[in-house]
């Protein structure tokens, strides 16, 4: 991958790999009050869910012992209530960021209330289609053979939130069909680095979890609490990678030719001796 050079403005050019990587990082460092301060949002939704799930599972107790498949049924309601939540949370988050690297490309300050003020004027047209996004994930993943495709699609729809903060009001198929549409031939590449950086997201709040487990004597509830501060903290770094994977996305999209041509000039002359 090519790292150099950074450059973390001028959003609207296409970057490689490792630069996208790189700028994300660099910009997370240069703008962190105001990267951290997005992130704060998802502390309290991680409680929120947490809440929930909790009181679900004293309904369940309140009910009586519940076992084999009604047991299964209760887990898997706790899981869409946690994935649903998460990622709306994160989809809001995507779009506040994606909107402050457009105002910090501008030359225009803003802060965290700023980046959510401006996410807030897009949060119908958001929420649309994110709950279209989370209801299809959810119908995908509940058949064991068809998460395959539930990946597939979370890659290809994974810029759904850049799209909406940055293109305008769209339906939610529109906006699924136009993350689509930048995600066309990219797959792998968009795949791998969402999937990277939000990997690295979701495992540094559980390590640092195990790491305390063993070296200090914290109740678990307070073991949750850090690793959820940790995640919120991290999540940022996720929305940054996965709006200059937008930016360079709808970069060559607009630049570089579409059709696939069946033959090409030649440019040197090749005949039989």
């Amino acid at each position: 991958a090519t790292w150099t050079p950074v450059a973390p403005l001028r959003l609207g050019r296409r970057r490689a790999w490792g630069q996208i990587i790189a700028a994300s990082g660099r910009m997370y460092l240069r703008r962190a009050p105001l990267f951290l301060g997005i992130g704060l949002l998802l502390i309290p939704i991680t409680f929120a869910i947490t809440l929930l799930q909790w009181l679900l599972l004293m309904a369940v107790d309140l009910v009586g012992v519940v076992t084999g498949d009604a047991a299964g049924t209760w887990a898997f309601v706790a899981a869409v209530i946690g994935t649903t939540f998460t990622l709306l949370g994160l989809g809001v988050v995507m779009a506040a960021t994606a909107l402050s690297l457009v105002e910090l490309d501008s030359g225009r300050s803003i802060g965290p209330i700023d980046a959510y003020r401006l996410a807030w004027s897009r949060i119908r047209p958001l929420l649309r289609a994110l709950v279209l996004w989370v209801a299809v994930w959810i119908v995908l993943t509940a058949t064991v053979f068809l998460i395959p495709v539930a990946v597939w699609l979370a890659v290809r729809w994974c810029l759904v939130a850049p799209v909406v903060a940055l293109e305008g009001d769209r339906r939610p198929f529109a906006t699924l069909r136009r993350s689509g549409e930048l995600v066309r031939r990219r797959w792998i590449r968009v795949g791998s680095l969402v999937g990277v950086s939000g990997a690295v997201a979701l495992l540094l709040g559980p390590l640092l979890g195990a790491i305390l487990i063993f070296l200090t004597d914290l109740p678990l509830a307070m073991l949750n609490i850090v690793a959820g501060v940790v995640y919120a903290l991290a999540m940022p770094f996720v929305a940054l990678v996965t709006a200059y994977v937008y930016f360079d996305a709808r970069s060559r999209f607009e630049l570089e030719p579409v059709e696939h041509v069946s033959e090409l000039p030649a440019e040197i002359a090749v005949e039989t001796a």
